[in-house]
């Protein structure tokens, strides 16, 4: 009866449905923080990982020197010196690439356009590319020496991403700048994997909702729970739909795990997985001592924790709902608390600017909730079939 029960949640057309809206989400929300293609993400995480191959995971003082010497030196490059004579630049007040480059993205499509038509009428495609690598090089060396000056070398309380800190996060800040602070952790790398993981789990939170609203209603509609009222078999009915409905949400939660896995392969998230989260370039300190690996996997299970109590919870109060106006009205919350959760909670995940146990207390309480209201409904209807 129980894979009857998964059958009937897994209909091909629910499943098709399912991964249509899948796709769009993906495409509107999640894929502009996903790197799939070569450029400069992956060009600075493949800087970040040879500074860490070639210092250390955890760079030292003493390593901290070795980098500033071995630091790519500025120099006065061919497209530099067309530059400082091209007029059209010093229109802009450029006068090197890399003054150019840091501020192209404050440029119209036109201005941009004009500009690197002019570079490309005196210099071949791989020049520029060569002087473009050059140019990130310079860019990620330089960002790294300077945030490891102002958050590994100003104090032991000092951080520049944080003001106004009370005493216990304060204490936080001390016991990370003791060694978390010396790791290496690209911040884009960490930038984007909230960026993910925050419209990832309104989206499994979204999921699971979608899996479990439709089969109950289309259930009563069938007016299946009757069965629980007209034999012996039947008194277990209650039983079987919600072993189903959870089975169905735990193996839809591990699929978009495995999503989630994917996307932090592509986005080299894997490659600096041991990395502290609160390593000095990463521009953010949780409350906790974990790595980059550790964060995301927590932040995975307190949002699949939150996406079961959800599941829950929708299973219980549409236990008689026969139109699908009514199952939506009761759902809607739960879209809302997807959101919610997305935006303020899995994003910055667990950041010392938040109360201390944000986090694990809203899902331990949606979970909590879910399981409370299920088993006082399954004690009724026990006490209602003995009746």
């Amino acid at each position: 009866m129980l894979l009857e029960e998964m059958r009937k949640i897994w209909s091909w057309k629910k499943c098709l449905c399912l991964l249509a809206f899948g796709v769009l989400y993906f495409l509107l929300f999640i894929r502009p923080y996903v790197s799939i293609y070569e450029g400069s993400y992956h060009q600075a995480a493949d800087i970040a990982a040879s500074i860490a191959h070639k210092y250390g995971d955890f760079i030292s003082p003493a390593e901290y020197e070795r980098m500033k010497a071995d630091a790519p030196k500025k120099g006065v490059s061919e497209i530099d010196r067309m530059i400082g004579e091209n007029a059209l630049f010093q229109s802009y007040g450029f006068h090197t690439f890399q003054e150019f480059n840091n501020a192209e993205e404050s440029l119209t499509r036109e201005e941009d356009t004009a500009l690197w038509m002019e570079i490309y009428d005196v210099f071949s495609a791989k020049e520029v590319s060569e002087e473009f690598t050059r140019s990130i090089e310079r860019n990620v060396y330089d960002m790294y020496l300077d945030t490891y000056q102002s958050e590994a070398q100003s104090g032991a309380d000092a951080t520049s991403y944080y003001e106004n800190l009370d005493e216990e996060q304060r204490k936080r800040v001390v016991s990370r700048n003791e060694r978390e602070v010396f790791g290496v952790l690209p911040p884009l790398v960490i930038g984007d994997n909230f960026e993910v993981l925050q419209f990832w789990a309104a989206f499994v939170i979204i999921s699971v909702v979608f899996l479990v609203l439709p089969y109950m209603v289309q259930e009563n509609r069938n007016r299946m729970t009757m069965l629980q009222y007209s034999s012996r078999k039947g008194r277990n009915y209650y039983l079987y739909q919600l072993t189903a409905c959870l089975l169905s949400a735990f193996i839809l939660i591990a699929a978009e795990f495995l999503f989630y896995m994917l996307t932090a392969k592509l986005n080299r998230v894997i490659d600096f997985w041991n990395a502290p989260a609160a390593s000095f370039a990463s521009g953010y300190i949780g409350w906790f001592p974990w790595s980059l690996g550790t964060m995301s996997m927590m932040n995975v299970l307190f949002c699949a924790m939150t996406a079961v109590g959800a599941g829950l919870i929708l299973f219980a109060v549409t236990r008689y709902c026969r139109n699908y106006i009514t199952a939506i009205a009761w759902a809607l919350p739960l879209v809302i608390l997807a959101g919610c959760y997305g935006a303020f909670l899995a994003y910055h995940f667990m950041e010392i600017t938040r109360w201390k146990y944000l986090v694990p207390a809203a899902a331990v309480l949606v979970l909590g909730t879910g399981i409370l209201t299920v088993g006082l409904q399954f004690i009724s209807e026990r006490r209602r079939n003995i009746g």
